[in-house]
This record gives C-alpha cells, sequence and structure tokens, in this order.
C-alpha cells in the first residue's frame, strides 16, 4: 500500500503543524505558584542525610544521621476562596552515629530508643500547625503552632512557642523556595532572596540563581524542571552576639519537579554544604535532602 502525493503533503504539514504546537507550548509562560485543592491530603516522604564533621573541631568521630520522615497536609476550604492546610509531621524512621555506636529509631516505638533520640523525636512527631491561604493562593501566616510545644500547667513556654513558629515558617518557606512569583517559560532565570528564621543560628539570608530548564513528563503528566545554587549567610543583627552562625562559603544547590497541572512540587532534592561558627570554631555540615509527594487523595 502506497500513500499518494497529496495524503503525503497532508502528513507532512499535519506533523509539522503538531511540532510546531508543541514547541508553541513549551514556550508558553506558566504559573508555578503552589495550588491547594480543598478536601484533598497530601503525603510527603522527605530523606535527610547529615555529615557533622566533628573531627574538625578535635573529636574522635563525625557525626552521620539519615532520618525518613512522612508528612501529611490536609485542605479545607473553597477552591476560589480561603484554605488551610495541616502540616501534620506523621512518623520518622532513621539511624544516626553517637558514642560511636549505631542507633536506629522508629517513632512507632521510641521504648529502646537513645534518650537523646528519644526527646528529639518526640518534639516533632505527631505535632502539627496551620498555614493559612488567601483566596489566591497566596501565603497569609501560620498558626496554631501552640500544638507544636510541651506545655506547663497547662501553658506553653513562651521560648518554645517562639521556635514553634520558626519551625512552621522554616517548613512552609522550604515549600516554596525558588518557585517563581510570575509566570515564567523555559530558559527564564531568576534570583531568588529569602530572609529564613532558624532556631539555633537566628536569622539567615538566601540568595539563590534559579533557571527553568525544561518541561519534562514526570509521573503524573507535564512537569517544570528547576535547578538552582546559591548562597548562605548569617545576618549580623547590631548589639547581639549568637554562640551559633553560618558562617560566610555556605552553599546550596539543588532540582525541583513541580507539576503544572496539580500546582504542587512532585519532588525536590537539594544540598547544602554548610560551615557552622560555633563560638569561634569551624564546623563543617554537609546535608542532604530529598522530598517526594507520594500522592493527593
Amino acid at each position: 500500500m502506497t500513500f499518494s502525493r497529496t495524503a503525503l503533503r497532508s502528513c507532512t504539514v499535519l506533523a509539522a503543524l503538531l511540532a510546531a504546537s508543541a514547541l508553541q507550548a513549551q514556550d508558553a509562560p506558566v504559573s508555578l505558584k503552589l495550588r491547594w485543592l480543598p478536601g484533598k491530603t497530601y503525603t510527603q516522604e522527605t530523606t535527610t542525610e547529615t555529615n557533622t564533621a566533628l573531627t574538625a573541631v578535635g573529636k574522635a568521630a563525625d557525626v552521620k544521621m539519615k532520618v525518613v520522615q512522612t508528612t501529611v497536609i490536609q485542605v479545607e476550604g473553597e477552591e476560589k476562596g480561603p484554605k488551610e492546610a495541616r502540616v501534620t509531621f506523621k512518623g520518622m524512621t532513621g539511624e544516626v552515629m553517637l558514642d560511636g555506636k549505631l542507633q536506629t529509631f522508629d517513632s512507632k516505638d521510641l521504648r529502646e530508643a537513645h534518650p537523646m533520640i528519644k526527646a528529639s523525636v518526640g518534639q516533632s512527631v505527631g505535632k502539627s500547625f496551620v498555614m493559612l491561604y488567601d483566596k489566591d493562593d497566596t501565603f497569609v501566616e501560620v498558626k496554631d503552632t501552640g500544638a507544636m510545644t510541651s506545655s506547663n500547667l497547662g501553658n506553653p513556654v513562651l521560648v518554645e512557642l517562639a521556635e514553634a513558629k520558626e519551625v512552621a515558617e522554616l517548613y512552609r518557606q522550604s515549600l516554596e523556595m525558588g518557585l517563581p512569583k510570575i509566570k515564567v517559560k523555559p530558559g527564564d532565570r531568576w534570583t531568588s532572596q529569602q530572609t529564613i528564621q532558624f532556631p539555633s543560628a537566628g536569622t539567615v539570608n538566601v540568595e539563590l540563581r534559579v533557571k527553568f530548564d525544561a518541561i519534562v513528563n514526570y509521573e503524573t503528566g507535564p512537569h517544570a524542571k528547576i535547578s538552582f545554587e546559591g548562597d548562605m549567610k548569617s545576618e549580623e543583627a547590631a548589639g547581639s552576639v549568637r554562640q551559633v552562625v553560618i558562617g560566610k562559603g555556605s552553599k546550596t544547590f539543588g532540582q525541583i519537579l513541580f507539576d503544572i497541572d496539580r500546582g504542587t512540587v512532585s519532588f525536590g532534592a537539594f544540598r547544602a554544604d554548610i560551615t557552622l561558627d560555633v563560638q569561634g570554631q569551624k564546623l563543617p555540615i554537609r546535608q542532604q535532602v530529598a522530598t517526594k509527594l507520594l500522592g493527593i487523595e
């Protein structure tokens, strides 16, 4: 069977039109703004690996830690109205080298866990807070952070309330890190500047240089592939002296896959090479974090 010249010409024209349409779609600006779907529950899994080079400050061994955390975000509200996203840290497993011994743990049963692990995990697992967004999916505030604190005669301790709010804000900022506030297209570059409040290191300025690499197919459909690199530096506040600050030369870089249709990050990975200045001593830390969206139900 053979095609006529007319049919062949028609196929060629159709293929050209389809190719042109695909290229135009690739070039069209898209929104990479988070959009929460009311009535849906988002489940994330985050794997964090941290190496603290204590040998650099004269200790016998470095501290290595791997933690896998499950986080659930339940969204309530109206599609065209305000939304509340309740974040709950559901579970945590991991391993850490302490005193030269490998310690493993699972938040489901911490009876045999090292006291330091028990205290740390106990402060996180099962705790929750709420992120409030307006009708345009613009972040408004975090609230209900008191649920993340212990209590003193029924009243949350003020210091713990402040730290809980910092943790909630840090988590919220991590969801949007590097994402642009305007529509962008593949090939676009931008700079993202954020001020982050760390519970131990105080105010840290993060400047990211970001690029929209391409639109790629990933699991549920088209995703924006974004790469970034940047610098981290503690903000020097007049009259304040902190025992722990993030030193010069601290850097971070990574990639994000943003689900264009569903308005959420499906996968993100980054590495941070940080130098902590602890009372004048330089303490190198390397941290690798990978977060995957397990599902929306």
